[in-house]
């Protein structure tokens, strides 16, 4: 199969159905939590049965790609995807949001969850909304096919049985897209800046090695990346699977000038939009009292503790445990990974204990409920929890 389909990649998540997150908390106890650094932009992939794609006329008639593998798929796309069911993580997952941006605002398709035994309607496409990892998905009976990130998605395409193959990545079809971000609860970081900061600066640095060995495939480096990458999915993972799968995937702490997290500010306000349009807001940025998507990022998505860190990359204090929640399963995640197990985190006087989520619907509710510290999630379900339940007000 084609590793890089049409070219470079694309996000994070283990999961089961998920939902609009609701938690019913300890009344004096913010439950509200802040975006404090970005985590990747890439690395996710949809992937179709081989028959199905043979029998719609091949990968032309779902989309059209230039001559840099950019996608575009407009509403002359629609046949070929007219009646598949597609697999997705949860309905507040990147996954699923991207796919269901492809059938109603690129194709003009009805996007509906599928009921069995019911009859297909042509101007549908429908999802189910549990398909979680490669296992699940290549055991699934009833999909033609799905959305899902590394390397589960590289594992289902170069499965031996070659049932299923790679219909493309999602940064081709949405270039440089918010995908996962690390958010911290308000109630931890507002009695304990210094840890924030000390715990980002063993993160930057995990970031940093993870990045050296990618730009070094023939370091040791690199295959210590790609070992542990393998160790920490939990899953029979080859290591051509594996090392595929991290091309598809660029690692970030944050860009921007002033402010580390500008781009991704910049991002989220437009995914709000997004969302908005997709019917997955319960509520509105003004119903938080915010005059619109850019005053509710403002508030959202705090760079300080970020810059902090970059200014001070030696900072160290007394030993502080935290506890963050993750996403199991998925690789989006390696250079927390990485700074554990190169000892950044030590360095900079933080002990990480992990916490085991579901999705990222499930590491919302972690960071609402006390139970973690931080969390690694991607920036739609952190973006609908928090409107949705109206954790934060103007």
């Amino acid at each position: 199969m084609n590793k890089k389909v049409v070219a470079v990649a694309a996000v994070a998540l283990l999961a089961v159905a998920a939902v609009a997150v609701y938690v019913v908390m300890d009344k004096d106890r913010d439950s509200s939590f802040s975006v404090i650094a970005q985590v990747n932009t890439e690395g996710s992939g949809l992937y179709i049965k081989e028959s199905v794609l043979s029998d719609r006329g091949g990968l032309s008639e779902f989309y059209s790609a230039d001559e840099l593998g950019a996608i575009t798929i407009d509403e002359s796309n629609a046949p070929a995807w007219s009646k598949l069911i597609m697999g997705t993580p949860g309905t507040t997952s990147i996954q699923h949001v991207q796919l269901q941006t492809i059938v109603e605002e690129q194709l003009g398709l009805k996007f509906r969850l599928y009921q069995v035994g019911s009859a297909l309607k042509s101007d549908t496409v429908y999802y189910v909304s549990n398909v979680t990892n490669a296992v699940g998905a290549l055991e699934d009976s009833i999909i033609n096919g799905g959305i899902l990130w590394q390397p589960q998605y590289q594992a289902i395409v170069d499965d031996a049985g070659g049932r299923f193959t790679s219909l493309a990545l999602t940064n081709d079809i949405f270039p440089g897209h918010p995908c996962c971000i690390l958010a911290g609860s308000n109630s931890f970081l507002g009695s304990n800046e210094d840890a924030t900061v000390r715990f980002l600066a063993g993160y930057i640095d995990g970031v940093d090695w993870v990045n050296h060995a990618l730009e070094h495939p023939d370091s040791d480096y690199y295959q210590e990346l790609v070992n542990l990458a393998i160790d920490k999915t939990g899953m029979a993972f080859t290591e051509d699977t594996v090392k595929a799968a991290l091309e598809t995937i660029t690692y970030t702490y944050g860009s921007g000038t002033d402010d580390p997290l500008a781009d991704l500010k910049a991002s989220v306000s437009d995914l709000i939009d997004t969302l908005d349009a997709l019917n997955q807001l319960q509520k509105s940025v003004k119903d938080l009292g915010f005059a619109d998507s850019e005053a509710f990022v403002e508030r959202f998505i705090d760079g300080s503790y970020l810059s902090d860190a970059l200014e001070d990359a030696d900072v160290t204090g007394p030993r502080t445990t935290v506890t963050v929640a993750v996403i199991a399963g998925d690789i989006h995640q390696i250079a927390l990974h990485a700074a554990m197990y190169k000892g950044f985190f030590a360095d900079h006087g933080i002990n990480v204990s992990l916490s085991s989520a579901a999705n990222g619907a499930g590491v919302a509710v972690s960071i609402q409920n006390g139970t973690a510290s931080f969390g690694l999630l991607g920036a739609p379900p952190a973006t609908i929890a928090t409107i949705n339940s109206q954790l934060i007000k103007a």
